[in-house]
């Protein structure tokens, strides 16, 4: 009976060291993954933040009346607003008849709105003046 009780205290003291040894492995893990978390949720915040500047100044230039965003000597930046044709066409002819050309053409397919939804806004169409093009 005693060699039982030695070998039950045996089994017990070598639970308690596994006990101990996982729940500091734990503790490690947790404290490790707690640190990753707080630079995700920095980084998450960052983008999210900078959805929200991009979707608020594109909701800006996009309910803009003028489809002229920006016109230099050199360079000319049109939107092409979805419903709109007949007035961007207007406005190629005459950019074009000014000696522009076009020489990018970016769509803005969507605007991140809260909840996962995208809303289809239009196009930039940059046009640059022929005698800066090399």
């Amino acid at each position: 009976m005693k060699e039982l009780k030695e070998k039950a205290s045996q089994v017990k003291d070598k639970a308690q060291s596994v006990k101990e040894t996982m729940t500091e492995k734990l503790s490690d893990v947790k404290d490790a993954t707690q640190e990753h978390l707080g630079t995700v949720k920095d980084l998450t915040g960052d983008q999210w933040e900078n959805i929200k500047s991009e979707a608020q100044d594109m909701k800006k230039i996009f309910q803009s009346k003028d489809m002229i965003y920006m016109k230099t000597d050199a360079l000319a930046i049109v939107l092409r607003k979805l419903g709109k044709t007949g007035e961007f066409l207007q406005i190629i002819d005459k950019l074009t008849k000014e000696g522009y050309r076009l020489v990018h053409h970016e769509i803005v397919r969507e605007i991140p709105i809260a909840g996962g939804f995208n809303f289809p806004i239009g196009s930039f169409y940059f046009l640059q003046r022929a005698k800066y093009l090399t």
